[in-house]
């Protein structure tokens, strides 16, 4: 239980970092969601910690604290970002004139009641001024967190919503996986961009949460880097690029950190499906929604419901030359698919922007 509640406060940190700037081999910034996956309408606690003072700096021991201006965002299943930033709460004791600050962090927390992939960024801004030159730092930290109808690994691992770009001014790690329902031994990518383009030949560094044993990585001419994952635990993942980029009388180089946290988990027993020919439900936004309703917006107008019923009903039985996923995307929909669990069907979750 304490073991948990430090990895969340170290999500939180990271998510709504703007902290001092510091050197690029300075400490890092990095958030973690206190669970991977949580159910519609529950609350998901994100915190933000800042450190790693050993192990050349892969320890990620709680080491000072994010600054008051740095922002947490939530980027929800359609693509939308939301700046979350008021809700975060300070843990820990204040410094005071004799003592410093104490298991000091930030929490964040958002709320949803629309199942699927939601991804938790922070964006910080700072300027370190040394006594002969000043460097600017820009920092990116993630953490996902799966939201579900059925709060279970086995109901949220087909989520493909997590490998959304959401940060693209600056560094950013994009998992090519699910990082919320991840088991040991699977083999994942990871990509880095700078500025939204692809970062080759640069290190990235795959750590072990609970011993900080790291993996180092390079890498390729897409930016990416492979790697099987190992026993269950938080994992996180950084890089640290830097550029020539400057600007006058301000700095002269600037510096790009970019962290991720994932959790892999322990596989659970193979639960049996649902009943054979079973239609799953149909979400928009959260709603179930009956077949016979659904509408979906294309451009001004509304796609007749008789209409989109037969995409649906084609959908179900894996006929017709149109399925439900082309439909509501050609109307500018996002599409995910929930596998059955136990007793219950499948579900395909709607999300219009």
């Amino acid at each position: 239980m304490i073991f948990r509640k430090k990895l969340v406060g170290a999500a939180l940190a990271a998510v709504l970092a703007l902290g001092a700037a510091v050197p690029v081999f300075a400490h890092d910034g990095w958030s973690q969601t206190s669970a991977p996956i949580v159910a519609q309408g529950q609350v998901s606690y994100v915190e933000l910690l800042y450190g790693n003072h050993s192990n050349e700096h892969k320890s990620y021991r709680i080491e000072g604290q994010w600054g008051s201006t740095s922002k947490v965002y939530v980027t929800t299943p359609a693509g939308v970002k939301s700046d979350i930033t008021g809700t975060r709460f300070y843990v820990g004791e204040p410094a005071t004139e004799t003592t410093p600050a104490l298991n000091n962090y930030f929490v964040a927390s958002f709320k949803s009641n629309v199942p699927g992939a939601y991804i938790i960024s922070t964006e910080a801004d700072s300027v370190y001024k040394g006594a002969d030159a000043a460097s600017r730092t820009l920092r990116s930290a993630k953490s996902f967190v799966a939201v579900g109808d059925i709060p279970v690994l086995d109901r949220v691992k087909a989520l493909t919503g997590f490998s959304k770009q959401v940060s693209p001014d600056r560094a950013e790690l994009v998992p090519q996986f699910n990082p919320a329902a991840i088991t040991p031994d699977e083999n994942v990518s990871i990509q880095l961009l700078l500025k939204g383009k692809p970062l080759a030949d640069t290190a990235i560094d795959v750590i072990r949460r609970s011993n900080s044993e790291a993996t180092e990585l390079k890498s390729d001419a897409n930016g990416m880097v492979s790697f099987t994952t190992g026993a269950a635990d938080y994992y996180l993942v950084r890089a640290k690029p830097s550029t020539t980029e400057a600007k006058e009388g301000e700095y002269s180089t600037t510096n790009y950190e970019a962290t991720m946290t994932f959790t892999v988990q322990n596989k659970s027993a193979k639960l049996p499906g649902s009943a054979s020919g079973a239609k799953p439900h149909i979400y928009v936004n959260g709603n179930v929604t009956a077949v016979s309703s659904l509408t979906i917006a294309q451009g001004t107008t509304k796609v007749d419901a008789s209409f989109i019923k037969q995409y649906v009903d084609a959908a179900y039985k894996g006929t017709g030359l149109v399925t439900l996923r082309t439909a509501a995307e050609a109307a500018g929909a996002v599409v995910e698919y929930f596998p059955a669990v136990g007793a219950n069907s499948a579900a395909v979750a709607i999300y219009t922007k």
